[in-house]
C-alpha cells in the first residue's frame, strides 16, 4: 500500500512540474511575443518619423535654397539699375530708328515706306501734301510732317572731319536756320535759309572763323536737310543733314561739292 501511495505521489508531483514547466513556457513565449510585437511597433513608429524628418529637412533645404537664390536675384536687380538708367521716348525713338534702318525697305529712292505689316510705298512728294496715300495714314502724320526740325533759329552743332575736296583739320561746324517757310501749296517740302559757320584752329591760339549763306529745303519724307551755298558765298561746298535718330535733334551730315553729290567731309550734329 506504501509503494502505491509513493507511486501516485512520484506521478503527481511529475505532472505538477511537468504543467508548471509548460505554463512557464507559455508566459515565457507570451512575453517574447510581446516584447516582439513591441519592438516591431517601436521600429515602424521610428521609420515613420525619420521619414517625417528627412521629408521637413528637404523643404527646409529647398525654402533655404529660394531664399539665397531669390536674395542673390534682388542683388544683381539692384546692381544693374545703378549701372542702366531709365529708358526714355527719345531714346527708344532712336532705338527704333537704327533698327528701321539696318531692316531697310523695298522702296525705291524716290520712295518712302508707311511701315505696318505689310509692305507699302509712296512717293517723296505725295508726303505732308495735305491727303492720306498710305493706309495706315502715315504719310500725313503730324510728327512726320512737324517742321520743328528746321524751325527759325534752331543750332546745330558738331565736328567736321575732312577726307577729300580741302586739307583741314577737324573743326567745329554750325548750321543755323535763320528762315524756315513751309509753302501751303507745297507741303511736302520746308524752304529754308541758314548760316554755315566753320571754326578752323590752327595751333593753339589761331583760330580762323568763317561764315557764308545757304539756301534749301527740308524733305519730310526722307527727314534731309539739303543747303547750298548762296550765290555771292564765298565758299563752293553745300551740306546734306539725314535726321534718322528718331528725334528732331541728331543728324549725320556730309559738306559736298557744289552741283555735285560727292561727299568732302562728314559729321553728326546736334541741336545746341
Amino acid at each position: 500500500g506504501s509503494i502505491s501511495v509513493g507511486s501516485r505521489c512520484s506521478t503527481r508531483t511529475h505532472s505538477v512540474v511537468t504543467d508548471t514547466i509548460s505554463i512557464r513556457n507559455m508566459w515565457s513565449r507570451g512575453v517574447i511575443l510581446l516584447l516582439t510585437l513591441s519592438c516591431a511597433g517601436v521600429l515602424a513608429f521610428n521609420k515613420e518619423l525619420a521619414a517625417d524628418r528627412v521629408t521637413e529637412y528637404r523643404i527646409r533645404s529647398q525654402q533655404l535654397h529660394l531664399d539665397e537664390i531669390e536674395h542673390e536675384i534682388q542683388k544683381l536687380e539692384e546692381a544693374f539699375d545703378k549701372l542702366s538708367a531709365e529708358t526714355n521716348d527719345a531714346e527708344t525713338s532712336r532705338v527704333r530708328a537704327r533698327v528701321k534702318r539696318l531692316l531697310g525697305n523695298s522702296c525705291t529712292k524716290k520712295e518712302v515706306s508707311c511701315g505696318g505689316d505689310y509692305p507699302e510705298c509712296v512717293h517723296n512728294l505725295l508726303v505732308c501734301d495735305g491727303i492720306k496715300d498710305c493706309h495706315n495714314g502715315l504719310d500725313e502724320d503730324e510728327k512726320v510732317c512737324s517742321a520743328d526740325i528746321v524751325r527759325a533759329g534752331s543750332t546745330f552743332k558738331g565736328v567736321t572731319h575732312w577726307t577729300s575736296c580741302t586739307e583741314l583739320n577737324d573743326h567745329v561746324t554750325l548750321i543755323t536756320i535763320t528762315d524756315s517757310e513751309k509753302s501751303p501749296f507745297f507741303g511736302p517740302r520746308a524752304f529754308v535759309r541758314a548760316t554755315i559757320t566753320n571754326e578752323v584752329g590752327h595751333g593753339i591760339a589761331q583760330l580762323d572763323v568763317s561764315t557764308y549763306n545757304a539756301k534749301g529745303y527740308f524733305s519730310f519724307a526722307k527727314r534731309r536737310l539739303s543747303l547750298v551755298p548762296e550765290d555771292n558765298a564765298p565758299n563752293t561746298f553745300g551740306i546734306v543733314c539725314n535726321f534718322q535718330f528718331g528725334d528732331f535733334d541728331h543728324a549725320e551730315c556730309r559738306f559736298v561739292q557744289k552741283g555735285t553729290d560727292d561727299q568732302c567731309a562728314k559729321l553728326r550734329v546736334v541741336r545746341s
